[in-house]
This record gives C-alpha cells, structure tokens and sequence, in this order.
C-alpha cells in the first residue's frame, strides 16, 4: 500500500468509495433513510474537489486500486476518513490518520459517526459532546472528538539510556525498530530469537536462556530485542527504558509475511514460509499476551521511560523528534 497526496483526477472514485462505504459499513448503527441522508448519489464533485485541494487530503492506493481517503484543514480539524468498504482492519484507517495528524500542530478534532468512535477512541480521542446533526431534514447522531497532541522533549533521564527493552508482537517490526535505534544511541543490541534458537531451528532451555540474559545484564548498557513472556519480568526488574510496539494485528501479520525469505541478522535461519503454528501465535497475541504485558508495565513502569507505540509511523517520529541532527546522546 502506498499513500500519497490527492489528485483532482481521485475525485469521483473518492465520491463513489464514501457512498459505498457509508451504505455498507455504517448500516450497522444508521437506519437506510439516514444513509441516504448522508450519502446519496448526487455529489457536487467540484465543491469536493475545491475542498480537497484547500485541506491536506491523502489517498491509500494498491496497484492502482484506492483503499481510503482522508483529509484535515490548516486549524486541526479531520474532515473525511473513509475505507473501502472491502478493505476494513488493514491497517488503512490508521496509515492516513498517522500522516494527517502529524501534519498540522496542536489538538486535532473530528466529528465520528457511531462506528468511527471506537477506532477514534483507540487513538486517543476524546468525546467533548455527543451531537445530532440534520442531513436533508433527518438527524443523524455523531460525536465531537478531540485529540490532545502533547509534544515531547527528551528529558535528562531520557537522554541517559542505557538498559532498554523493546517488547511487542511477532512481525511488529521489533529488530528493525532496535537496530535504528542502535544505530542512533550507539548501545549494544541483543536479539532474544538468537540466543534461544539454535541454527538446527532447536532452542536452548528457559534456564539458558534466563542465564543468558543475566550474562547481558552485568554490562552497564543494552539494547535487548525480544518479546519472551516468560523471561519478561526479569529483563522489566533491570531496564530502564521499555519500548512496546502494539500494532494491529493486521500490521503484525503482514510484517511477519513480508519477511519471508529474507536474510536477517536476528534469526539464525531464513523463513521460507508463513508457519501456520506461528500465524496462529500471532493471532492469539492480542487476547493471550497483550494484557499481561500491560499488568506488567503497571507493575514494573515506576521509574522507567516506557514508549508504546500504536503505528510504525510513530515510531519513526519518536526516532525524529528525538535523535535527528546529531542531538547529543550520553551513555
């Protein structure tokens, strides 16, 4: 998937998309007369087009095909995010919105129908009032919603880094977030799939692997790379600094296909298919992990940095923000 900016020429594919969209994916929470009301066919593509040209409009393409849309003005305020109706939970949704709200500074607002308030909601949004609005002489409810964007500087304690973990699902994209980040600080990077997996695709005991991690410990700075549940407490007693990455799951399993048969330096083999056993794993993460992770960030998160991070577009803007144009770094 690629996204790029509109074009005049998107225009009656973006009209087509919205009604589709909105008479399909939205016909959970509105009656039929409020989707007419909200979308019919008769469109005044120039207006559309005028405010599409005004606003930072994006669009989500595939080999030619547009998956989404969606578009923000200079003062913050999110006008359109609409997906294909065919391509719902891949990650579409969240790609456009990283991009248009890191383009415009300060609080973003938006008005979310009854089905875009939960993904909102995950994104940090707000409701500040629940609205009915009238559309050709029909009231459909809708609700304002507000994102406080909060910038961050590196603090003291941020700066000094020096035991970090990087935590999350398979094919989140853990090793290739831990080695830019090595490369900025400098820190030694272990991989946790390289000590616990032979090069014979057996593994060494939890016992090894517990003292393996030790072992990395006694040196005053690391980067350990790895989500290993059953060690996980250990390596949170001695951090300093966690990062976890809690991607969709969509995103997740495209990453992990994506890196089929691809040499990497944090696994003693190459994968030459999409394991079945371990698509699974990745399918159960979100219910059977993910909440323990989070019991144990409460448990362990006093006096530590902890970075979550809900798209690989702010990962990257941490790195940015953070280590772009040869901030000073001491470890």
């Amino acid at each position: 998937m690629m996204i790029r900016k509109y074009q005049p020429s998107d225009c009656p594919r973006l009209a087509e998309l919205f009604y589709q969209t909105v008479h399909e994916v939205n016909k959970q929470d509105y009656t039929k007369e409020q989707l007419n009301a909200w979308a019919s066919r008769e469109v005044d593509l120039d207006a559309w087009n005028r405010s599409f040209l005004e606003h930072y409009t994006l669009i989500a393409v595939e080999e030619g095909e547009i998956l989404g849309f969606g578009d923000i003005d200079k003062t913050g305020y999110l006008d359109h995010l609409y997906v294909h109706k065919d391509h719902q939970r891949e990650g579409i949704a969240s790609g456009l919105c990283d991009k248009l709200e890191a383009h415009v500074p300060g609080n973003i607002r938006t008005h979310a129908s009854i089905t875009a308030k939960p993904f909102f909601q995950k994104r940090g949004y707000k409701v500040t009032k629940e609205q009915q609005v009238e559309r050709q002489g029909i009231l459909l409810t809708n609700f304002v919603m507000e994102l406080e964007k909060k910038k961050e500087k590196p603090s003291g304690k941020e700066k000094l880094m020096k035991k970090v973990i990087v935590i999350g699902s398979p094919g989140a994209g853990k090793s290739t977030f831990s080695r830019k980040l090595r490369d900025v600080t400098g820190l030694p990077l272990y991989y946790l799939d390289m000590i616990w997996h032979k090069p014979d695709r057996t593994n060494i005991s939890r016992e090894e692997l517990v003292a393996e991690q030790k072992k990395i410990m006694e040196n005053r700075s690391w980067i350990i790379d790895g989500n290993y549940l059953s060690t996980m407490e250990l390596r949170l007693e001695n951090c300093d600094t966690i990062f976890l990455l809690d991607y969709p799951l969509e995103v997740c399993l495209a990453g992990a296909k994506a890196r089929i048969g691809t040499k990497r330096e944090d696994i003693p083999w190459v994968e030459t298919e999409f394991d079945e056993e371990f698509r699974q794993w990745i399918l159960n993460f979100p219910k059977d992990q993910l909440p323990v992770i989070y019991q144990l960030l409460e448990k362990y998160g006093q006096n530590r940095n902890i970075h979550i991070f809900r798209s690989r577009e702010a990962a990257e803007n941490y790195l940015e923000e953070n280590f772009s144009q040869n901030k000073e770094y001491s470890i």
